[in-house]
């Protein structure tokens, strides 16, 4: 009998942890995936998400896989077995999701096949800690900046650091028609994203 192979594929529900960067627009707020390109990584509201192979889309494709995911290729949903200890995405939540149909389990986490959010439950700031390993935070203690004028990704902060960082986002926009950052209360974002998507949101 051959030896188990170290990955294991299997059909079923999964909880798993994972981030996504946000994007404000004159509709609401909407859930991205973070490493997806913007045409195929939108999260729909109550629809699930399920996993393309972007590199099939290119041309020519780069990738043969039949199934996505695979355990012969790197597609899928990844999310990971664990809250993350900090999101290095300088515009993200972070929270939980249900993987279903094929599930790839692997040592920090998973790749699926289907996905929904189940929760949102932490914003982050990057001006905390180093680069690296930005700061984690209840959405009771983080700020949203959120562009009141036109569409962008909103960004993250603690309240300590959201007067800078809203100097920094108008101070780049030098020369530019203002989008108009308006700080709002992380928890009032992690509401309207809870609404939109028919999730929890976490409070503490």
């Amino acid at each position: 009998m051959a030896e188990a192979s170290p990955v294991e594929t299997r059909l079923g529900y999964v909880t798993a942890w994972r981030t996504w960067r946000v994007w404000s627009s004159p509709d609401g707020l909407s859930l991205h995936s973070v490493a997806a390109a913007p045409t195929i990584g939108e999260w729909q509201p109550l629809q699930p998400m399920e996993a393309r192979c972007g590199y099939r889309e290119m041309r020519p494709p780069a990738c043969q896989c039949e199934s996505c995911p695979g355990d012969g290729n790197h597609c899928g949903i990844y999310a990971y077995r664990e809250a993350p200890s900090a999101v290095t995405h300088a515009m993200g939540v972070v929270g939980r999701v249900a993987l279903w149909g094929t599930v790839i389990e692997h040592v920090t986490g998973y790749r699926g096949q289907f996905a929904y959010p189940i929760d949102v439950a932490y914003g982050h700031c990057t001006w905390c800690g180093s680069p690296e390993s930005p700061t984690l935070l209840p959405f009771e203690e983080s700020v949203v900046l959120s562009p009141e004028g036109g569409e962008g990704w909103v960004i993250w902060v603690c309240t300590a650091h959201a007067e800078a960082a809203l100097a920094r986002a108008r101070s780049l926009e030098t020369g530019k028609p203002s989008m108009g950052w308006a700080p709002v209360p992380g928890l009032d974002i992690a509401r309207a994203i809870a609404e939109t998507y028919n999730v929890h949101v976490v409070e503490r």
